[in-house]
């Protein structure tokens, strides 16, 4: 979930009390034009509504725990602004940089930025090439970022609303759908059957992108794609149709790092991982697809 500054400001100001668009253009230093522009955005994200001039906050969680956050701490609105909420909700959990810039779907100089900015006032501690958020000071702002991952988790304007999201930013979403013909095109298991390795699946995962409609996508695309379906979808059935794509394009998915291949390449050295399938399971499955597959490949 994006913000601009000029909306976090706006409803900081709806915190003290300026509903009018009059005075809130006053207090922002902004066209009463301008103003009528960013509270329809903030309608479109359900946490206002336009009455005879008038805003009126809704009562949601969302919008009370931005309105207390935002009253309560005003110097954090450069810090949510834009890419910021995103990154702060990847780093609920300890990632390094490279993990951030994945999960948020933004530059490195863009993280760089904002972890700069957040270390400055604590709201983000580092352990080696680790970030995490740091929830003992600011633990009203981590239950915020979580009610905003858990909206995101369940819903996306660009998708029908009985979709499970696996994967979002600003640019694209990695969904599924059981009732078919959502927007995007077709990927991850759901077009493993055109590169042989046909399965019957009770839903259908697709990949939409605002940025590049027409995306051709690549083996990677794809595995990828995968790889967030079985994230939040683990089963030993999709851990081995992993396997055997991964091992049947292994050239062209040599460049992926994730758990899930790095934990797959220990069972194909014969070890075994609690939830994982074994070799041999994946061995049986791989030779009906008439894929290779060798006891301790890297």
């Amino acid at each position: 979930m994006y913000f601009s500054k000029t909306e976090l400001k706006t409803i900081a100001e709806l915190a003290k009390g300026n509903t009018s668009i009059s005075t809130l253009a006053e207090a922002l230093d902004k066209s009463e034009k301008h103003i009528y522009r960013i509270v329809q955005k903030l309608e479109e994200k359900d946490l206002v509504s336009l009455s005879s001039g008038e805003i009126v906050p809704r009562k949601n969680t969302l919008m009370v725990r931005l309105t207390i956050i935002l009253d309560s701490y005003p110097n954090l609105i450069p810090v949510l602004t834009d890419s910021g909420i995103p990154i702060l909700v990847s780093l609920l959990e300890a990632k390094n940089v490279e993990k951030i810039i994945e999960d948020a779907g933004v530059k490195k100089s863009t993280v760089y930025a904002l972890l700069k900015k957040a270390l400055r006032i604590s709201l983000v501690t580092r352990d080696g090439e680790q970030y995490v958020f740091n929830e003992k000071i600011w633990g009203d702002v981590a239950d915020l970022l979580r009610e905003i991952r858990d909206i995101e988790t369940l819903l996306d304007p660009r998708v029908p609303y009985n979709s499970e999201i696996y994967y979002r930013n600003k640019d694209e979403v990695i969904y599924s759908n059981k009732y078919g013909g959502g927007p995007g095109e077709k990927t991850g298991f759901s077009v493993f059957e055109k590169e042989g390795i046909k399965l019957l699946l009770p839903t259908t995962y697709y990949y939409y992108s605002d940025k590049e409609p027409e995306k051709e996508l690549t083996k990677e695309d794809i595995f990828r794609h995968a790889l967030y379906a079985a994230e939040k979808e683990t089963s030993v059935r999709h851990l081995i149709f992993l396997a055997l794509f991964y091992c049947k394009f292994e050239e062209e998915l040599k460049d992926v790092r994730h758990n899930i291949v790095g934990n797959l390449n220990l069972v194909f050295q014969g070890k075994r991982i609690k939830g994982y399938p074994t070799f041999e399971e994946i061995k049986e499955k791989a030779d009906i697809y008439g894929i290779e597959i060798r006891k301790g490949k890297q």
